[in-house]
């Protein structure tokens, strides 16, 4: 394990954060306004979500929930999961690919996703970055000063759960980041030619746009990836087109 990856995921962790005002049940149910999405920074269907709303302009109250809070998504959908969208005229449901239909279709300007589908090539570059992914971004997750993590109880349920998930310590996967940044260096390579420009993955604004980038996003947490010059461009490009942050200011 690097010696500058192992000292930053330690000070990561010890680091104390204050604390942010968790979400009561009063504030769940209050008459709404504007759409409520509730979310963590690091989950890549969470991003997905979050899309939908920033490329098409809309506004919406965006809650990081704490990681280690179960109560809350639990009084909405009845289960730890998220994504979780609570229109306004409509009772909570989760799963991201369900929100971004509904708010593709019910909010702003006319639909643009015109419900496509996405490319097997793009799905299966996906499902072979599932494979490895997971071993570099959940440790450096785990060390970051992402929201949910902002109690020291959120924190601990990840470094609890996390290496469950996986399959895996934290430290073990650390130790594996050599050979774990070659892979990812490999899979981003291997977009490069699959995108039609350092814009959009198609010739226009796609569901393909939400897979790749909710995938590439915390991929910028890994301080030694090599970005082709074309995927850099393009994630910063969509990073500001949908109004979500790159994590490269915290990247270990």
């Amino acid at each position: 394990m690097s010696s500058e990856v192992a000292a930053t995921f330690a000070v990561g962790s010890a680091i104390g954060i204050p604390a942010v005002p968790t979400t009561t049940e009063s504030s769940i149910n209050a008459k709404k306004s504007l759409p409520k999405l509730y979310v963590y920074d690091a989950c890549p269907f969470c991003v997905r979500a979050r899309m939908i709303f920033g490329i098409k302009k809309i506004k919406f109250d965006l809650v990081f929930l704490q990681y280690g809070d179960e109560k809350t998504p639990k009084e909405l959908v009845g289960i730890k999961q998220t994504p979780i969208l609570d229109p306004i005229d409509s009772k909570p449901f989760l799963e991201s690919m369900d929100i971004i239909q509904y708010v593709d279709k019910h909010y702003g300007s006319k639909p643009i996703l015109n419900d496509t589908k996405p490319r097997d090539d793009i799905i299966n570059w996906t499902k072979n970055g599932y494979s490895f992914l997971q071993f570099l971004e959940y440790p450096r997750i785990a060390a970051s000063l992402l929201p949910e993590f902002a109690q020291k109880e959120s924190r601990e349920y990840l470094q609890n759960n996390g290496p469950k998930e996986i399959g895996m310590s934290f430290e073990d996967a650390l130790a594996k980041t050599p050979e774990l940044v070659q892979k990812a260096n490999e899979f981003l390579e291997q977009l490069s030619p699959m995108l039609h420009s350092s814009e959009f993955v198609n010739e226009e604004f796609s569901i393909d746009d939400i897979i790749v980038f909710s995938t590439l996003r915390n991929m910028t947490l890994v301080k030694f990836v090599k970005w082709p010059p074309k995927v850099r461009k393009y994630v910063e490009y969509i990073s500001e087109l949908t109004d979500i942050p790159l994590l490269d200011k915290m990247a270990m």
